[in-house]
């Protein structure tokens, strides 16, 4: 549970770092794999921002390295989704002993 919360903590602090939004949310959107270069085009980011933005995005186990195509990048929704109904989960209940 520790690990999922970090990273629900690190999703909810995105929108202070754009370039890593605009990554994390185009790879959750398309399910694709691709490589910095090609992400920098789709997103019209320099190549250096889109290779900052998924090295700290690998860091905070947004996104993981694909391992069977080399030097690629995807987003894993289950994580994302597991994480976010921890958090949903936790303010429910939260909620819900507040109203008793």
């Amino acid at each position: 549970m520790g690990q999922l919360k970090e990273l629900t903590d690190s999703l909810l602090n995105l929108q202070r770092a754009p370039s890593q939004s605009r990554v994390f949310y185009h790879l959750l959107e398309t399910g694709k794999t691709v490589t910095v270069k090609e992400l920098a085009g789709e997103l019209d980011l320099t190549h250096k921002a889109t290779e900052r933005a998924v090295a700290k995005l690998l860091d905070k186990g947004l996104i993981q390295r694909n391992m069977f195509r080399e030097s690629t990048y995807m987003c894993d929704s289950r994580k994302i989704l597991l994480s976010l109904l921890m958090v949903t989960t936790e303010l429910y209940q939260d909620y819900e002993n507040r109203t008793r």
